[in-house]
């Protein structure tokens, strides 16, 4: 048993994070079936360049892997009908249309809990689907990265700003939205009632720098601020590059405990009992005077040598990694953090698997994304279609970008 077994979801989604949490529910046993325009979900043709000639987009793979899809043309009337009928089925439908949008096509929250009184409507936003920002366009860059206030606190004092990777807000938020689906779902359980969940892309970001939150709400006279290599706050927390161009990092706090480890693994135990550095608050304020000098001691060796050092001396650190690396680490291989599916031509390919698990439960993603529009026909029948009025529907321009039976 998985837990979301005879659990179905209708996404009516793009991109990376609310078609992410479907993904997930999928990978926990619920039947998601993906809607999608004519011309498919718009992050198939994403990095185009990468995957032309090829049967599959790796990119698009990990957040739709285990779902199925039926392509809708929602400019029609009859799809929409279509669609309202799939609805009736589902225990769950997720979008991330604007609240502008979701009401155009009649996918707003009060229209589908008239046709399926228990449904949980997840809504996905950038900002909000209320006020003044509900139709601005929101993708993780510019809701969770810019404006929640992350990327305002990044890199270093006095240089650029930095930009997000693809996709790391839209992760966290698709998590976020999982969390509050299932806790929706449970409440559901018990009151029998349709429920409505609203994650943003926005709040997601700030709750990831909610620490920092906390003290510029609290503490307004002592603003978080962006590291400054040259005054560092605590030299035990922080980023040294080696002689070979690597990177690593330090996270040290119990400084009585881990600044002796730290002095042998730099071959510097003159330290370990200085009393400028043998205290958190000592070393917060003589901490600075020393940091040039760790840094070159640092750039004196290779991050191979460095690794032995700081492992041998049982201090708290990590390498910058490479993809190359990360793709190779025995220990998330030995976790199943990867696995191996099949394209639509039976060839393998990997795939990053379910960020989590209960034991016992064998979680993961059962196969791979869906060709636009692939389970049109099995769909329909399942609600009930028979081959001559889905050859009718066909007909009418369903499945095709043709407005000719619009409303």
């Amino acid at each position: 048993m998985l837990p979301l077994n005879g659990i179905r979801v209708v996404e009516v989604a793009s991109f990376l994070a609310a078609p992410s949490a479907a993904a997930l529910m999928a990978d926990l046993g619920a039947d998601v079936i993906k809607v999608e325009p004519p011309r498919g979900d718009t992050f198939r043709g994403n990095a185009a360049h990468m995957h032309e000639g090829l049967p599959i987009n790796y990119r698009f793979e990990v957040d739709n892997r285990g779902k199925r899809s039926i392509a809708l043309n929602l400019a029609n009337t009859f799809g929409k009908q279509v669609l309202k009928k799939l609805v009736t089925s589902a225990d769950i439908f997720v979008t991330n249309l604007t609240a502008g949008r979701t009401e155009k096509y009649g996918l707003d929250f009060e229209s589908l809990k008239i046709i399926q009184p228990k449904l949980i409507y997840g809504h996905l936003v950038g900002y909000s689907s209320t006020g003044i920002d509900a139709e601005r366009p929101g993708f993780d860059a510019t809701a969770f990265w810019g404006r929640s206030g992350v990327m305002g606190l990044m890199g270093d004092k006095g240089t650029p700003a930095i930009q997000s990777r693809s996709g790391q807000g839209d992760h966290p938020t698709g998590l976020n939205l999982l969390a509050a689906l299932l806790a929706a779902l449970r409440l559901r359980d018990i009151t029998g009632e349709a429920q409505r969940v609203e994650v943003s892309l926005q709040r997601t970001g700030l709750w990831t720098i909610a620490t920092d939150m906390q003290q510029a709400l609290n503490l307004p006279e002592h603003q978080p601020f962006r590291f400054d290599r040259s005054n560092p706050i605590q030299p035990m927390r922080g980023t040294y590059e080696t002689a070979d161009k690597r990177w690593l990092m330090l996270t040290m706090h119990n400084v009585p405990k881990y600044w002796p480890r730290l002095s042998k693994a730099l071959n510097r135990q003159d330290w370990e009992a200085d009393s400028r550095f043998t205290t958190i608050a000592s070393l917060l304020k003589n901490g600075s005077s020393i940091v040039a000098e760790i840094e070159e001691i640092f750039l004196s060796q290779d991050l191979s040598y460095w690794a032995k050092k700081l492992d041998d001396n049982e201090c708290i650190w990590a390498p910058a990694a490479s993809l190359d690396e990360v793709a190779a680490d025995p220990v998330l291989r030995d976790q199943g953090a990867f696995q191996t599916l099949l394209d639509s031509e039976g060839s393998p390919y990997e795939v990053v698997s379910t960020p989590f698990m209960i034991d016992g439960v064998d979680i993961r993603a059962r196969k791979r994304a869906p060709l636009v529009g692939e389970n049109n026909f099995d769909v329909l029948q399942e609600l009930g279609f028979s081959e001559s009025e889905i050859a009718d529907l066909a007909e009418q321009g369903i499945f095709t970008e043709d407005e000719s039976h619009g409303s």
